[in-house]
C-alpha cells in the first residue's frame, strides 16, 4: 500500500508537468473551475474571499427526508501569491465522530501550479493538494493529486487523483465537471464527481455555480470522496476588495505624455481587466507601441492616468480600448471607480 501511495504522488505529479502552466493567481471565480476542484485560485490581492457551498440531499421514501451540508470558505491573500483560509462545514461524514469540519490551510501559487497545505480536525489529518491548470481556448484543463495524512479519521494515509474542465460558454456563462478517485477505494466508497452551470452575474464581482454532485462537503477530503446519493447545490462567491476601503492612492509616477490611438490598432500590445486587477501590472514597451486592454471582467472599468494626461472611460465588460504611448516614460494609472486596481507602463526609446 506504500508504494501505491508513492504512485498516487507520482502520477499527480506527472499531470502538473503534463498539464502545463497558467496563472491561477486570478481564478477564484467558479467560471474558471469545476465543483469539486480549487484550480488552484488565490483570489486578488488584498481581498477577503467568502464562498458559500450548500449541497442537499433527498432520502428514501415515505419520508424524503432533505439533508443539508453547508461548506463556508474565508480566505485572504497575503501581498506575497500566498492564500490563508479556512473551511467551515456541518453535517459532514469525513468522521461520524465530528459532524461539524474544520480545515484550515494556506495555498501558494506560482507559474501556473498550486500547493495546499493544511490540517482537518475532523479527521485530525495533514492534508495536502498539487494543482496545475492549462488554458486551451475556451476550454480550462485542471488536474489535482491529494494527500491525506490520516484520511475519514482511519489512522491510515489515503491518496487521491482528479482532473476537471471548465469551457466558457460566453462571457457570463460557464459549464464544468470534474471526477476524482481515492487510490484503492473500499467497499461502500465511490469516486467522487461533479458537474455545474457556472455563471457571473453581470455588473458585480459575484459568481454562482449551479451543481449536482455526489460529494458531501468542499474540504479536500469531502471532495475527494463520493456518497451513494447524487446531491444538488449551489456555490456563491463573495469577494471583499479590502484595499478599496484601506488603501492609499500611490503617487503619480508619470514622466511625460503618451499620445492617443485609435482604438484596435494592428500589432497593439495585449493587456486586460480580469477579476478586479489589471493584468499584467507592470507593461514594458517601446515609444510608439499602442497598448489595448479587454475588459474581461464582469464590471465596468476605466484606465486612467494617475495624472490624468489620458482617460479611457467607461469601458464596458467584452470592450476594448487602446492608447498609444510616443514618449519615454513611467506612466501610472488606475479604475476611477475602482482605485485599489493599479498598474504601470514602462516606456523605453525606441
Amino acid at each position: 500500500m506504500p508504494q501505491l501511495g508513492r504512485i498516487a504522488v507520482c502520477v499527480s505529479c506527472a499531470l502538473a508537468v503534463f498539464v502545463g502552466v497558467v496563472d491561477v493567481a486570478s481564478c477564484q471565480s467558479v467560471l474558471e473551475r469545476p465543483p469539486n476542484l480549487s484550480g488552484g485560485w488565490l483570489g486578488a490581492r488584498g481581498t477577503l474571499q467568502f464562498n458559500f457551498v450548500h449541497r442537499f440531499g433527498v432520502g428514501d421514501p415515505p419520508l424524503r427526508k432533505v439533508t443539508n451540508s453547508p461548506t463556508f470558505l474565508l480566505s485572504y491573500q497575503l501581498p506575497i501569491p500566498l492564500l490563508i483560509g479556512f473551511n467551515y462545514a456541518t453535517s459532514s461524514d469525513v468522521a461520524a465522530a465530528f459532524p461539524n469540519e474544520w480545515e484550515g490551510f494556506a495555498r501558494y501559487g506560482q507559474r501556473g501550479v498550486a500547493l495546499q497545505a493544511g490540517y482537518n480536525q475532523a479527521a485530525g489529518s495533514f492534508d495536502a493538494e498539487l494543482t496545475a491548470a492549462r488554458n486551451v481556448g475556451r476550454l480550462r484543463l485542471i488536474a489535482a493529486g491529494r494527500l491525506l495524512s490520516n484520511g475519514y479519521h482511519s489512522d491510515t494515509a489515503r491518496y487521491a487523483v482528479g482532473a476537471g474542465a471548465a469551457v466558457r460558454l460566453s462571457r457570463w456563462f460557464a459549464l464544468a465537471g470534474d471526477a476524482t478517485t481515492l487510490i484503492d477505494r473500499r467497499p461502500g466508497e465511490k469516486a467522487a464527481w461533479g458537474a455545474g452551470l457556472q455563471v457571473a452575474i453581470p455588473y458585480s464581482p459575484h459568481t454562482l455555480s449551479l451543481q449536482v454532485t455526489n460529494t458531501n462537503t468542499a474540504t479536500l477530503q469531502g471532495a475527494s470522496r463520493g456518497i451513494a446519493r447524487v446531491r444538488g447545490g449551489f456555490e456563491f462567491t463573495i469577494p471583499f476588495t479590502l484595499s478599496r476601503y484601506f488603501g492609499r492612492r500611490s503617487k503619480t509616477a508619470a514622466k511625460n505624455g503618451g499620445g492617443e490611438g485609435a482604438a484596435g490598432a494592428a500589432n497593439a500590445t495585449p493587456a486586460e481587466m480580469r477579476t478586479m486587477t489589471f493584468e499584467p501590472k507592470r507593461i514594458e514597451i517601446a515609444a510608439g507601441t499602442t497598448v489595448r486592454w479587454t475588459n474581461n471582467d464582469q464590471l465596468v472599468h476605466t484606465i486612467t492616468a494617475d495624472d490624468g494626461s489620458w482617460d479611457s472611460g467607461p469601458i464596458e465588460p467584452g470592450k476594448t480600448w487602446s492608447h498609444t504611448f510616443a514618449q519615454a516614460g513611467e506612466f501610472a494609472f488606475h479604475c476611477t471607480p475602482h482605485p485599489f486596481m493599479k498598474a504601470l507602463i514602462v516606456v523605453r526609446h525606441p
